[in-house]
């Protein structure tokens, strides 16, 4: 291979910080103000990476965990790239980016994501999309994640959110193409973190120490698992499948929440069925959505009239045989409800832990979380003679005096405001007389995404949500940064154990855990231990081991060195460990190859060892050894780049690239031999087409480009056309990676 080895030796510190200068580029200086609000020191890093990022690939992801200012190191990026600004995030949060954008005084447009979901778009296109809560977007089948994905085709991307891995790592890939396109379906989770975001050390950052969580057991065996898997199977309307084992699972788990929770889906289980034998008996078997048509609250069930509402098509069973069955499921049913209503209630247990936990933090303000409304009301009526206990759910929030508003519950529950702050910033700003004090706030998941809740200090988990990141999601209300308490407390409210044995439930949510933490991390212990022994930390995630390279390598700055991209600036220390750190210029930027006695490695924890074996004092330099190591490096690099370019064509095979290029063939093939060179600059510009990087959005209207009736000469302009809007090409070839500096770390030199 042929190596250009000419090299300048130059001392340690100065190599050190022209890698330090190349990996973090300058910076991105982000200012320390952005309108009222003074950024702390891990904002502007975060939003300097983030700024490094987006202006490479075109997008990049915030996903530092729940309570460190996301909001605020999202606006200083967009603030930075100073373009016209669209913020995609839920109803329930645009008041708080209203208050954010006043306060940082920065202009935006914000759409919901409901309205999304009804194809509701902004009236201007955006240069800069700032997608809050962006794990909502992992399902990239849904009509919102369509329309998101066409109004990023040509927009830069920041996508925030503290748990971006819900269940599996594909949510982290569905998100990520929204700007990177379907090669990052393709990509490594170690690829996938180099464009996430999230701090390695959060507890440094001025938010309150963690203390649990603690496991609460009940006192009582309610062991009702036997009699719900014996339930007959439920009957399914006409163009429903018989789930049975998930709707079992389903009854099981709202057990595992609350007794009235369980007695609530049995009697939705019983009025159905009243709607279902109503239907069946005049001759109809309904679909779901003609099943709608009857109004069901609780046990009352308002009829319509069969014929009317259902259509009369030939059954596919005897409806006679069809309604016995519907008869001995509700009579099976209704004996289980009978049964749990004349055995001792287990939901006065959980009241009593609340109790407990309560007598325990004195003065403290207590939110319990739960996945059910059915949960947070039993538990409200059991606790009505007990001052200073509200519930609120989607249908509003109650006390022992009877209804409030919503907003009067959040407000004590939010940071205090000073007295001269404007009523549309402000949370309260005097505190609440006693007879209004609330310091037991029971609710419902509702709460538990982008609400600062920051005077409680105490977080319960009433019931294990499906999903472990509401966990953190929950406790994030609470444990946020500038939170005036020094500790937050977590109890979790143990399930059953005959459920837990049927669910598996923290089985499962360990093991999601685990592909969470493998990419992006989390905050802090989640999973209460079963046994409350302490739990070690996990290793840092993927995307944290990127952060703490850079916060490793802003330790070696000094002030602006001489660079000279003809030859090698190179450097030997002393370490015990042997090996070197290579700072390697590729087309897309910068990156470090190291070898630390392992062969080489681009991995952040290998970098941060290599960082550290490269941080010694200066020793004789051998040039034999250096010539050696570069070639070595220069081999790998080639090898690793041509396999890219296999793996970018592996991934960019999707059905509409590989249509189009067969398509762009043929066209030249049928076209006149005279017309041939006319068209050669049309068909190499749809050629680059099917390999270019481009967001998800610009593939969804590329496939419907490429099976577009249109004439062969027309169809390359818009081919052709649509790749100048929409895609930005791979780097030539001819840019080669290259070793621009490197330092070689181990012994002394025995000479």
């Amino acid at each position: 291979m042929d190596v250009d080895l000419s090299a300048r030796i130059a001392p340690a510190t100065e190599v050190r910080s022209l890698i330090a200068r190349a990996m973090l580029g300058s910076q991105n200086p982000i200012v320390e103000r952005i309108g009222d609000i003074s950024l702390r020191a891990h904002q502007r890093v975060a939003a300097a990476r983030l700024v490094s990022l987006i202006s490479s690939h075109g997008g990049a992801m915030l996903a530092e965990p729940v309570g460190l200012g996301k909001t605020f190191t999202a606006l200083a990026v967009a603030a930075h790239f100073n373009e016209h600004l669209l913020i995609a995030a839920p109803a329930s949060l645009r008041s708080m980016w209203t208050d954010a954008l006043r306060q940082t005084n920065i202009e935006a447009a914000i759409v919901t994501h409901e309205a999304l979901s009804r194809d509701q778009r902004p009236a201007l296109e955006a240069a800069f999309i700032i997608v809050d809560e962006a794990h909502r977007l992992r399902n990239h089948a849904t009509k919102r994640y369509s329309v998101l994905a066409d109004l990023c085709r040509r927009s830069k991307v920041l996508l925030v959110t503290a748990t971006p891995v819900q269940n599996r790592r594909a949510d982290l890939a569905s998100q990520i193409a929204l700007y990177l396109g379907r090669i990052a379906w393709e990509m490594s989770d170690t690829q996938l973190a180099e464009h996430v975001v999230r701090g390695a050390d959060v507890e440094t950052r001025g938010q309150p120490a963690l203390d649990g969580p603690h496991r609460v057991s009940l006192p009582i065996d309610d062991d009702c698992l036997d009699a719900l898997v014996a339930l007959p199977p439920p009957i399914p309307a006409r163009d429903e499948s018989l789930a049975v084992a998930l709707q079992t699972y389903s009854l099981v788990h709202q057990w595992t929440s609350s007794r009235c929770a369980l007695i609530a889906a049995l009697l939705r289980r019983r009025s159905r069925g009243v709607a279902l034998l109503s239907a069946v008996e005049a001759g109809r078997r309904p679909t779901r959505a003609e099943l709608s048509a009857w109004t069901q609250a609780e046990s009352a069930v308002q009829l319509a009239f069969p014929e009317l509402v259902t259509a009369n098509e030939p059954a596919d069973v005897s409806l006679a045989e069809f309604a016995d069955s519907i008869r001995e499921h509700d009579e099976a049913v209704a004996r289980l409800i009978a049964s749990l209503r004349s055995t001792e209630n287990p939901d006065r247990y959980r009241a009593n832990a609340l109790l407990d936990i309560r007598r325990r933090h004195r003065g403290e303000r207590i939110i319990a979380f739960c996945q059910y409304a059915e949960t947070a009301g039993a538990l409200r009526s059991l606790l009505a003679t007990e001052p200073g206990v509200a519930a609120l759910t989607a249908r509003g929030a109650n006390v022992a005096g009877g209804r409030i508003s919503r907003d009067d519950v959040i407000s004590q529950f939010a940071p205090t405001r000073q007295p001269d702050v404007s009523a549309a910033s402000a949370g309260r700003a005097f505190p609440p007389s006693d007879a209004n004090r609330i310091d037991l706030l029971i609710t419902t998941d509702l709460l538990s995404e982008g609400l600062n809740l920051q005077e409680a200090s105490v977080i319960v988990h009433l019931d294990l949500p499906w999903n472990p990141a509401r966990l953190e999601q929950r406790v994030g209300r609470a444990r946020r940064l500038g939170s005036r308490h020094p500790v937050v407390s977590v109890y979790s409210i143990a399930p059953p154990a005959a459920a837990e044995r049927m669910l598996r439930i923290e089985t499962r949510l360990r093991d999601k855990l685990a592909t969470a933490q493998r990419a992006v991390g989390v905050a802090g212990r989640i999973l209460p231990s079963p046994l409350l022994e302490p739990t070690p930390r996990a290793d840092r995630s993927l995307a944290e081991e990127n952060t703490a390279v850079s916060e490793s390598l802003s330790e070696w700055l000094r002030s602006e060195v001489p660079s000279n991209d003809q030859c090698i600036v190179a450097a030997a220390v002393r370490s015990h460990r042997e090996g070197f750190l290579a700072l390697v210029r590729e087309p897309d930027g910068h990156r470090l190859v190291v070898d630390c006695g392992n062969g080489l490695e681009q991995s952040g924890a290998a970098i941060r060892r290599a960082i550290e074996a490269s941080s010694g004092a200066d020793i004789d330099f051998d040039r034999a050894r250096l010539s050696a190591e570069v070639e070595r490096a220069q081999a790998w690099l080639a090898a690793r780049e041509a396999a890219a370019t296999v793996d970018f064509r592996a991934a960019t095979t999707a059905r509409a690239r590989r249509a189009a290029l067969a398509r762009v063939a043929q066209a030249v093939a049928r076209a006149p031999r005279h017309q041939r060179a006319r068209l050669a600059p049309l068909a190499a510009a749809a050629r680059s087409v099917a390999s270019a990087q481009m967001a998800e959005g610009a593939e969804r209207v590329l496939e419907l480009l490429v099976s577009s009736e249109l004439p062969d000469e027309a169809w390359l302009r818009s081919i052709a056309a649509f790749g100048e809007l929409n895609a930005r090409p791979l780097a030539k070839n001819e840019a080669r990676a290259k070793v621009v500096a490197l330092i070689l770390f181990g012994a002394d030199d025995p000479r």
